[in-house]
């Protein structure tokens, strides 16, 4: 077993964030998504490779909300790109969000239901992981590279130095504690597998050794790896997955077990408290089901750790945000910005108080199911918001979309291409969240359950074996009162309930859920007339807006009541076009 200092001591070399004023007058960044793919370009003589290389950057249980203290990154990617912000983990759990991550297939379809076996984990991943996102980049002629956290249970299952398919180098953190100092989940003391060779980072877990802090080691090693991968022939994908703002196990002797921040980000926020949003600490939980209603109210004691826990958390993400910079500056100073895509995402969100819930993910409220997305990259709009779903699903038809590869399994995710470019065009889609709430070890004390849910553009509907929940997110984006017995919704309750039927047996296209509509037209050939939407779910049609119907094309965007949007849109044939 190797060791190695790398990666530490970065104080000197990072611009050192200000304290004071640095949640002031940040820019809240939700979620942003990548647009159009590079235009093709040819030198004489040789071929200029064209596609552009890719950089994903996964946070681990990082919520919508604390991108606000990531100033970096909305100022090198948002400001800079399109932000979704409606984006979803469609199972809320490390380890089925990232197998989506790599299949663009809900859990139902890949398998990875949860974090540990039998149901989950990178052993039962590892069964499939050989037709994934890496191996169709790299058929597609992508050099590919993986540093941070993977899949839950790497490293405990199979050989320690098993590299997985697909990755032309590989800086795999092992989650395996039994076997080394300090597994996946902690900050210092920590081994990694660097292709098939073992190196161990620190002594352990709770001897604190700043130039073998976690994240800053990742953000070297990404770095080196632009400098050398930068520029080629050959585009790269590289998928850097830093621990923070996750939790450290409990194996670090961590305060409230909370991540470390970086030594010269410690104290960075101190006397701040985490949000409260009217859901927190909820007065009144009848409507929700009985796994809710029988939390108690938050202690003050309780709400003290909350805030610890939530300034240790913001604090580990100001290296995260440092890092970003980093790569986006590595890959500018090798003259590659032009023609690199940039995703910042995580895998799930995060509680902290909200519902009575005092910390966890997993649930289908929107604290724990939506996440970050951020996007930018040659061709993608910037500085723009984007109010259409979109998930974790979407992912990986999004990448490949960019890199012009091809997935070899059916994927049930749609590219976000179309959706960036242009503001109006809505597939109409819905999203599949499901998953369990398991006792956290953050907080023994939370809801067990487990549960099904589909997601519209305006509503939420939930079935947790007996019970439903039903919000209505234009009126109560907070979700404090659900109206599934509400006789004047119960039309939506209904088509929802068969909205989710479809997407919990779908696969593939199937998935897209997209109204059955199409346009009708009353008028000559070519020329101008009436246009109205017909099929079989016109009953379910609200309103509809024409936003353009002349000689050239027709779009009309409608409101369903199940609360979907669609664009539909048509062009006129060539030959009304030219006159």
């Amino acid at each position: 077993m190797a060791k190695s200092p790398i990666g530490g001591g970065r104080g000197s070399s990072r611009a050192r964030l200000g304290v004071a004023g640095l949640l002031a007058g940040i820019v809240l960044s939700t979620v942003l998504v990548p647009t159009s793919g590079v235009e093709a370009k040819k030198k004489r003589g040789k071929p200029k490779q064209t596609r552009p290389n890719i950089v994903v950057v996964m946070t681990d249980d990082q919520a919508v909300e604390t991108m606000r203290v990531m100033p970096i990154v909305e100022r090198k990617l948002a400001a800079a790109g399109v932000t979704f912000s409606n984006s979803f983990a469609s199972f809320p759990l490390c380890c089925p969000s990232r197998a989506t991550f790599l299949t663009g297939q809900y859990p139902d379809n890949h398998g990875v239901r949860s974090n540990q076996p039998p149901g989950g984990g990178f052993s039962v991943f590892r069964t499939q992981d050989g037709n994934a996102l890496p191996v169709w980049l790299r058929k597609a002629g992508y050099h590919t590279a993986h540093i941070g956290k993977y899949l839950n249970g790497y490293g405990a299952a199979g050989p320690d130095t098993e590299v997985p398919p697909g990755w032309s180098e590989w800086y795999g953190a092992l989650d395996d504690p039994d076997a080394f100092e300090g597994g996946t989940y902690t900050m210092y003391g920590y081994t990694l597998n660097e292709n098939g060779r073992i190196v161990h980072y620190g002594t352990t877990p709770d001897v604190v050794d700043p130039p073998t802090y976690q994240t800053d080691v990742y953000a070297a090693k990404a770095e080196e790896f632009i400098r050398r991968r930068a520029p080629k022939r050959k585009p790269f994908f590289l998928s850097v997955a830093p621990l923070a703002p996750h939790s450290e196990g409990g194996i670090c002797g961590c305060a409230f077990d909370s991540p470390r921040a970086a030594p010269r980000h410690q104290g960075a926020f101190d006397g701040i408290s985490v949000p409260r949003p009217p859901s927190f600490d909820e007065a009144d939980v009848s409507d929700k089901p009985a796994a809710i209603r029988g939390l108690p109210r938050i202690a003050p004691r309780h709400v003290a750790l909350i805030d610890a826990r939530y300034r240790a958390q913001t604090e580990s993400l100001l290296a995260v945000d440092e890092m970003v910079g980093e790569l986006v500056d590595a890959v500018k100073a090798k003259g590659e910005l032009g023609r690199t895509v940039f995703i910042f995402t995580s895998d799930n969100g995060w509680f902290g108080g909200e519902h009575r819930i005092r910390a966890g993910k997993s649930l289908h409220y929107e604290e724990s199911s939506r996440v970050p997305l951020i996007i930018r990259g040659p061709g993608i709009p910037k500085g723009k918001q984007r109010p259409q779903l979109a998930a974790n699903i979407d992912l990986a038809p999004t990448i490949l979309d960019l890199a012009e590869a091809k997935a070899r399994r059916p994927v049930d995710g749609v590219t976000l291409v179309p959706l960036a470019d242009r503001k109006r065009f809505d597939p109409g889609r819905a999203i599949l969240i499901e998953g369990f709430n398991a006792a956290d070890p953050t907080d023994p004390d939370g809801p067990d359950l487990r549960y099904s849910a589909v997601r519209t553009n305006r509503y939420v509907y939930i079935e947790t074996g007996a019970e439903q929940e039903l919000y209505d997110l234009e009126q109560d984006p907070f979700q404090l009162q659900s109206r599934h017995y509400d006789p004047a919704l119960a039309e939506v309750r209904l088509a929802l309930d068969e909205l989710l039927a479809r997407l919990t047996e779908c696969a593939g296209r199937s998935c897209g859920v997209r109204p059955r509509l199409k346009l009708k037209f009353k008028g000559r050939r070519c020329r101008v007339g009436k246009v109205a939407l017909a099929g079989r779910d016109e009953d379910l049609v609200l309103d509809e807006r024409v936003f353009a119907n002349n000689a050239k094309r027709t779009e009309v965007s409608a409101s369903l009541l199940d609360g979907r949007r669609v664009t539909l849109e048509r062009r006129a044939p060539k030959s009304c076009r030219r006159r």
